[in-house]
């Protein structure tokens, strides 16, 4: 009890007097040199031009210190200190910087503040929240790690492993000294260290499937662990009952795709489904993201799982006539006889268009759902049998609809105007937890259903 005391009266004693630090040509000039901000999509170039002062945080800093920084100087920056930060006090101060925001923005239990109390509807609730996430990213988004340009993060105390994080820094122009400059160094916003960190766990450590006979599945940054079940289930379900139709294909091949792929794992399962099943078919599975990281997981993992006949390459399937050429240069075939797609359930305009984690779950007026749609038009298999004509596997939520963010019935619009029926229907609740119970949107989510469609041509 007495340590406790003394290190709350020793943190509240300590002040810290701004530096100042000047911005040219994208670099700072600070104490540690020039230094360059890197994976932070909340400051924009205006925003870094503004900055002037910096704040060099030691051990014994507390939060009520930071917290009254955020409100009589917006514009600077808090880097903890190379020499006198060690990283468990920087995660501390961190972790109850953010609660303080938090409590900026929804007060306490006993002094509750509601600032949805005027929002007319789930639409106005989900933009407000929205606005103030961003707000709270871009206020923790000052707070800064140094780290050398060969990686090596600049703080005392034992790091956890995030791999090289080199890969994660911006590229050094070749000829930096003959532009007037040595090598320099990086800043790097405290949230996306953490993010790094906890991205590097799940690559390392992979995702078991269920569905895989629990073999691991592997994400690199920027690309969706396969964490969720629900999808799963649908998924499989269906393809089991697929593969119990008497013939679904008369060629001796099947072909796949799968659009928007992530890790992979759906064209896994259907893989594995299929090459059980139908033992007189030549199974392929080909696969389509415009995520760099994405494809490479689904490369990887296909290797680990010694798929010899998965392919996944780099494309865009919301820039059809490019992609036709791409295909062709892939030697993807001509049609498909199952089309999967999961594109993102959130039809949202996106608040930051270099922000990775945002594009993967927002679909701005649905330009996804409807490329998958236009795709499937163009590249579904058509036979002359029922049975056997080609289907698009569509995994997808209510949960647009529930926010009114899309007008109801979206899958059957597209449907009519493609001139596609719905021939096959399941869903299952979508489970959601919120164990700090802060969530506007909590009863929406909870609400809301995770659904599988089998579309085919009429």
């Amino acid at each position: 009890m007495i340590n406790r005391l003394f290190r709350l009266c020793f943190c509240s004693s300590i002040k810290i007097e701004p530096v100042n630090i000047h911005y040219q040509d994208g670099l700072f000039d600070t104490t540690y040199g020039l230094l360059k901000m890197t994976r932070n999509p909340y400051l924009n170039q205006k925003q870094l031009e503004s900055i002037t002062n910096a704040y060099l945080l030691v051990d014994g800093v507390g939060s009520n210190f930071i917290k009254s920084l955020f409100k009589k100087d917006m514009n600077s920056l808090i880097i903890f200190d190379c020499e006198k930060m060690h990283l468990r006090n920087a995660i501390e101060i961190y972790q109850a910087t953010k609660k303080q925001i938090d409590l900026q923005f929804f007060g306490t239990p006993k002094r509750p503040r509601n600032p949805f109390s005027k929002c007319k509807g789930p639409k106005d609730i989900f933009n407000l929240y929205r606005h103030i996430q961003n707000q709270q990213k871009l206020m923790l988004s000052r707070m800064c790690l140094v780290v050398s340009y060969n990686g090596e993060v600049r703080i005392q105390g034992t790091l956890p492993e995030c791999g090289d994080l080199k890969y994660h820094l911006e590229e050094q122009p070749e000829n930096i000294s003959q532009i007037g400059y040595r090598k320099y160094n990086y800043l790097l916003p405290f949230s996306a260290y953490q993010g790094i960190v906890t991205a590097y766990n799940y690559e390392k450590e992979g995702v078991a499937i269920e569905f895989l006979n629990y073999k691991k599945i592997y994400a690199l940054y920027g690309v969706f662990p396969p964490s969720q079940r629900q999808y799963q289930v649908l998924f499989h379900s269906y393809m089991q009952k697929l593969v119990k139709i008497h013939d679904v294909t008369h060629s001796s091949l099947y072909n796949v795709i799968d659009l928007g792929c992530g890790t992979g794992v759906l064209g896994f399962i259907a893989n594995d489904v299929l090459l059980r099943s139908l033992k007189d078919k030549e199974i392929n599975i080909y696969s389509l993201d415009n995520i760099e990281n994405a494809v490479k997981s689904a490369k990887i993992n296909a290797q680990c799982l010694e798929y010899k006949n998965y392919t996944a390459e780099l494309g865009d399937i919301t820039d059809i006539e490019t992609l036709q050429y791409q295909l062709t240069v892939f030697k993807y075939p001509a049609k498909f006889n199952l089309i999967i797609a999961n594109p993102p359930w959130i039809q949202a305009s996106k608040i930051r268009i270099d922000d990775s984690i945002e594009n993967t779950v927002t679909d701005p007026e649905g330009i996804m759902l409807k490329s998958v749609f236009e795709f499937a038009n163009r590249y579904l298999q058509i036979e002359s049998l029922d049975s056997t004509k080609g289907r698009l596997i569509l995994i997808y939520s209510d949960l647009s609809q529930l926010l009114e963010l899309q007008e109801k019935e979206k899958v059957q619009d597209l449907c009519r105007e493609y001139k596609m029926a719905i021939t096959y229907y399941s869903e299952l609740p979508f489970h959601i937890k919120d164990p700090q119970n802060v969530d506007p949107l909590l009863q929406y989510k909870q609400n809301s259903k995770v659904q599988l469609f089998e579309i085919r041509k009429i």
